[in-house]
């Protein structure tokens, strides 16, 4: 028996790009009674809610738009997941394509074959990018310096579970929502989580969606910032997954302040021999940008230092604001709220009484 999926977009200021991603989820190769479309809109100031309600409302497949008054992706994702009806959740991004039409279909074969709590995939960033900065942006995130990672090519069991993006309801009964004092990072989190309790995660390369980069500089810098503080906010909550590869960024930024003070206040020779080490970041970073020419040209390559400069700053601010200025605790409270089968059993008779 084929299982009812419940797809949550959490979404905010995503009118350009979410109709043609509503679009390819209705042209998906599954029974439109068994799946649901749940748009939860983060209070959008270009229109979003009003076009998916217009547009939307008369289709075969229940497109359903939802308020999500905190504008986070945590308090979005929790409030599809209290109004959802489905046995299964899949979350994705408003700024995302499917390059499949048997998405749906494969996450109802994989989840009943496997047997998995939840399932992961790649998410590479394959969208079409609105401009030249935004392809470079794309290549650079795609090496190894830029920050960029990816689930293995081959479909099998991960440990941890990261790339998580499909859960059944099961698992939110045993390890709660999302945690929703985090901005970013709340997926890391609750994967973390979802591994701690023992839930089994499997990858499969056929559940691809292709992210959308950003467009431009200061909107990757807001976003590597906001990954930074959401990253040392999850190391505060789980010390024990903390990595030198998680701080990286931060070193960067540490090392490039003393290599400034250090060709500032001290002799050059001195200097010289001190910010020497220094050198690999350069190095490092004319080899990917060259590495990038060869395979996507010379508009890419030349745009990818700024990139990658981007990136490490964008991100070791963020860690280092959040060190600094710490947000709400994020470890558990006896108070947090909890999902149970019961509100998801009143809630399935509500939606289907209205259906």
């Amino acid at each position: 028996m084929l299982p009812y999926l419940s797809v949550i977009l959490s979404v905010r200021n995503e009118r350009k790009m979410l109709p043609r991603l509503i679009d390819q989820l209705l042209e998906q190769n599954y029974p439109v009674e068994l799946y649901e479309i749940l748009v939860v809109d983060g209070r959008s100031t270009d229109g979003t809610a009003d076009l998916i309600r217009r547009r939307y409302s008369d289709r075969r497949v229940r497109v359903r738009v939802l308020d999500n008054p905190r504008r986070t992706v945590a308090a979005g994702r929790n409030t599809g997941i209290r109004a959802a009806s489905g046995d299964a959740m899949v979350f994705l991004s408003g700024h995302c394509t499917i390059p499949s039409k048997n998405l749906l279909a494969d996450t109802a074969e994989i989840l009943e074959t496997t047997g998995a709590g939840c399932l992961c995939r790649p998410q590479p960033l394959l969208a079409a990018a609105e401009t030249h900065m935004g392809e470079a942006i794309a290549h650079a995130r795609s090496t190894r310096i830029g920050r960029g990672s990816a689930p293995p090519d081959l479909a099998g069991f991960l440990d941890p579970p990261g790339f998580a993006g499909v859960f059944r309801r099961i698992v939110f009964e045993e390890v709660g929502l999302f945690d929703e004092t985090f901005d970013a990072c709340t997926g890391l989190d609750f994967n973390e989580r979802a591994r701690q309790a023992g839930i089994r995660a499997y990858c499969d390369p056929r559940l691809a969606v292709h992210e959308q980069p950003p467009q431009e500089l200061r909107s990757l810098f807001a976003e590597m910032f906001r990954h930074g503080r959401g990253t040392s906010h999850w190391m505060r909550k789980h010390p024990e997954c903390s990595s030198v590869a998680e701080i990286a960024p931060l070193t960067v930024l540490l090392a490039l302040t003393v290599a400034i003070v250090a060709w500032a206040r001290l002799p050059h020779g001195m200097a010289a021999f001190v910010t020497a080490p220094l050198a690999m970041v350069p190095i490092a970073v004319l080899l990917n940008a060259m590495q990038i020419g060869s395979r996507h040209g010379f508009r890419s390559a030349w745009r990818a230092p700024f990139v990658f400069a981007t990136i490490y700053l964008g991100q070791g601010i963020g860690l280092l604001f959040e060190y600094a200025i710490p947000s709400e605790d994020p470890r558990p409270k006896k108070t947090a709220p909890v999902f149970s089968f019961t509100d998801a059993a009143e809630q399935r008779g509500k939606s289907d009484r209205a259906a």
